[in-house]
């Protein structure tokens, strides 16, 4: 008889990523100088993070499926194959369109992120027969940003009985306070970074009591929290980051929040202690990813090259 394998679809926008380190900002209408590109450029992101991280850590107990969109461009297809060497089925990828959502992803030295996000021309209003298909199989599934209306059609096709688990993503645009507040009272698992803690008083009055959330704070670790009765948030404990010399972190926090849910769709709800347990899984998994990233002497800026030879 064989065994059945556990289907953890993740939805959201796929994204051709341009990662780039800057010096600090100069402001509107000044020049701001690029001092570093990313090692991979582009970068095939997105979702593609999530599942890489999730195909990784399941180890094949669990199979990842992606649930997106892309255009018919060249671009779109390096990110469907990068998605698929990460170890993801790519059933529920849709293809239509010319162009694939391209993200320049822009880090002025001390002064946080800045995304510029361009969706492309190939999201649907509704989800496709094989997307539908794909989401009736889901044993669990994770839901990061995308489309609003195909969002909420995706939340109506889960079945009733599997786990959601949300990564939120600050994209106003594609997430209303409606939006919100729906997922969180579906989700049994939020992560989210601490540049997103506003969502924090939406997400413990709408989800259930007994629900997790876990905010992820760069180098300073992660904090995990639950949901009570009163719709509180209790502080259950922390982990410690890794720490890891480099300053491309792109995917780092869909990295951690891709192992976690792995961890998780392999079945059962779990006791603080074996969450804190899965948490410091996830911190290692997000530093052995960044700490393969080598960064490529032929990216690099003259800036750069002349601080090395006067060094």
């Amino acid at each position: 008889m064989t065994e059945h394998l556990p289907t953890l679809v993740v939805s959201g926008y796929a994204s051709v990523d341009y990662a780039m380190q800057l010096a600090p900002f100069e402001g509107h209408h000044a020049t701001t100088t690029v001092r570093s590109r990313a090692d991979e450029w582009p970068r095939y992101g997105g979702i593609a993070h999530v599942t890489r991280a999730a195909a990784r850590a399941a180890g094949g107990a669990v199979r990842v499926a992606a649930l997106s969109w892309v255009g018919g461009d060249a671009e779109g297809e390096a990110w469907v194959r990068a998605v698929e060497t990460g170890g993801a089925d790519t059933s529920g990828v849709a293809r239509s369109g010319s162009r694939s959502p391209s993200a320049h992803l822009l880090y002025p030295e001390g002064q946080g992120a800045i995304c510029l996000f361009d969706p492309g021309d190939c999201h649907a209003d509704r989800l496709t027969a094989a997307q539908r298909e794909l989401l009736a199989t889901a044993d669990a599934a994770v839901v990061t940003v995308g489309p609003e209306e195909t969002t909420r059609e995706l939340l109506t096709a889960i079945p009733a009985g599997a786990p959601v688990f949300w990564i939120v993503k600050q994209d106003p645009a594609s997430l209303t306070a409606e939006l919100v507040a729906e997922l969180a009272s579906r989700a049994r698992l939020v992560t989210l970074s601490e540049g997103e803690r506003g969502y924090l008083e939406t997400v413990a009055a709408a989800a259930a009591p007994g629900a997790y959330v876990v905010v992820t704070r760069g180098s300073e670790g992660a904090e995990l929290l639950r949901v009570g009765p009163g719709c509180e948030l209790t502080g259950v404990g922390s982990v410690p980051a890794q720490p890891v010399t480099g300053v491309d972190t792109t995917g780092a926090g869909d990295t951690f929040s891709g192992t976690l849910v792995a961890l998780l769709a392999a079945g059962g709800d779990p006791e603080p202690e074996e969450m804190l347990a899965h948490l410091a899984a996830a911190s290692d998994a997000t530093a052995r990813m960044l700490s393969e990233r080598r960064p490529d002497p032929d990216l690099q800026t003259d800036h750069q090259r002349d601080e090395k030879r006067n060094a």
